[in-house]
């Protein structure tokens, strides 16, 4: 028995060493053109190997470096796909009972650049010949059974970068240096499509950046399964602040949908001010949560589908280049303010940017310190109820509600007041409009308002004009009730 075994491994030894020889005295690069040409006649693609195809026994696997694709469809326009080098290797054993084990197969060096023509069509589409597949009836089971089970162990991404360019809408986003590991990879043959597929990938991202956007340092935990994505424990840096998230996207449906809370314990405004808006407007630190849910379809999909809310809370909030108390103190001085004016300009900077930045960035002179900022957003198909919007200086208090169109980009009777300390406005203004052409509704208290300021301008000349008085029935009906409180 102990000789049988002796002899045993030894054959096997032999048959080891007579792959290694036989393998080593193929040159592999001598099928490089017949690969290239296999895959354009198959994919229409143009692919070039341009580095060398090696053979590695320890373990058992094939490389390709420097590869190239470009669609030849598309004139003026270069490689999209490059390649450094893939790698795979695969388990000996298995091969012998018509198994294929993938130890691991690892791309490096991969680089996407990805272009939305003028046309719409991406630089990647091809006009393919349709290729007849069998159908199922026709495959006989001892067809099925000569191919092979393949099994993959773990694949490998490592420094790679995405470059998208959208020539219609003029828009560029970067994703650079990417390293994931995608481990514990199975495939269930009873399920369909992306349900069968299932596995658990690490992710690190260097920088994204997307427009005026600029994201750092993104850490991701993902779990595919049953055709859900799920991504926990998400972290990343924007503005220099630690933003945390988690989100999962389902697949199953015919519009992918999408389910994601953001939390930013310390937004730091002076960052996202310079890096944002490239101006030294605003300073300070607030508190933001996020949760939405929406379909991942166009734009107008997006809008339909919004459902979530949105909370800022923050105090000690710096805005230079614009003194509220200053501008609130002139209520009476119509050559120096318009109320209309502010209530508008509060409105439409909130509804355009849903932060600071554009309600005080076209204003000019002095500062504001906002001791309490709260601004809280319910969202339902689109809807945005501004449940507790309001601000709070040293000597004012003003708030905002209504609700935006988010689908139409329209104000749908919108309030703006400056409080008093029983909740009451002492001054309204209900905008209207879309969030580029917003406009004032006229009012009693508009009117009243514009005769008393000009009965204080003519005033200051001598001239005496009666003032309307303000009609108070009873107690006054209150126009906010959040947690932003009157300053003292």
């Amino acid at each position: 028995m102990k000789k049988l075994l002796i002899g045993l491994v030894a054959i096997f030894a032999l048959i080891i060493i007579g792959l290694v020889i036989t393998i080593s005295m193929v040159d592999l690069n001598k099928y490089k053109p017949q690969i290239e040409k296999a895959v354009k006649d198959n994919t229409g693609y143009e692919m070039k190997i341009n580095g060398k195809i090696s053979a590695s026994f320890s373990p058992i696997g094939i490389s390709i470096s420097k590869v190239t694709i470009k669609n030849p469809q598309i004139k003026n326009y270069q490689e999209f796909f490059k390649m450094d080098k893939l790698s795979v290797a695969v388990e000996l054993m298995p091969l012998f009972s018509k198994q294929v084990k993938v130890k691991y197969v690892t791309l490096n060096g991969l680089n996407l650049d990805i272009k939305k023509l003028k046309n719409g069509k991406f630089n990647f589409e091809v006009k393919n010949k349709k290729i007849e597949v069998p159908k199922a009836k026709e495959v006989k089971k001892e067809e099925k059974s000569q191919l092979p089970m393949v099994n993959i162990k773990e694949v490998r991404i490592k420094n790679a970068n995405i470059n998208f360019e959208d020539l219609q809408n003029k828009a560029k986003a970067k994703i650079q240096n990417i390293n994931v590991a995608i481990d514990n990879i199975g495939f269930d043959p009873s399920k369909k499509m992306l349900n069968a597929i299932s596995f658990d990938a690490n992710t690190k991202i260097e920088k994204i950046v997307y427009n005026k956007f600029n994201i750092k340092d993104i850490v991701v935990a993902l779990n595919m399964k049953d055709a859900i994505a799920t991504m926990s424990n998400m972290k990343l840096t924007m503005y220099d602040s630690i933003v945390d998230a988690n989100a999962k996207l389902n697949l199953n449906k015919k519009i992918p949908f999408l389910n994601i809370e953001v939390n930013i314990p310390e937004f730091k405004l002076a960052s996202f001010s310079k890096e944002y808006l490239k101006k030294d407007l605003l300073s300070g630190i607030v508190k933001v949560h996020k949760k939405f849910s929406m379909s991942l379809g166009d734009i107008n999909t997006i809008k339909k589908t919004l459902n979530g809310t949105a909370l800022i809370d923050g105090k000690g909030v710096g805005i230079k280049g614009f003194d509220l108390d200053k501008v609130l103190s002139k209520y009476n001085d119509t050559k120096k303010m318009n109320p209309a004016d502010l209530g508008m300009s509060l409105a439409s900077g909130f509804a355009k940017s849903g932060n600071l930045s554009g309600v005080f960035g076209g204003r000019q002179g002095g500062t504001t310190l906002l001791k309490q900022l709260h601004v809280k957003v319910d969202i339902a198909k689109g809807i945005a109820n501004l449940s507790d919007v309001a601000m709070a200086t040293g000597k004012n208090r003003v708030a905002l509600k209504g609700k935006l169109d988010i689908v139409k980009d329209r104000f749908l009777d919108l309030k703006f007041g400056v409080l008093d300390a029983s909740n009451c406005a002492k001054f309204s203004q209900t905008i209207q409009g879309t969030f580029t052409k917003p406009k004032v509704k006229v009012d009693a208290s508009t009117v009243e308002s514009a005769v008393n300021m000009a009965s204080s301008l003519l005033g200051s000349f001598g001239i005496k004009t009666p003032k309307i008085p303000t009609k108070k029935v009873g107690k006054c009906k209150v126009f906010y009730n959040g947690v932003v409180k009157q300053p003292k």
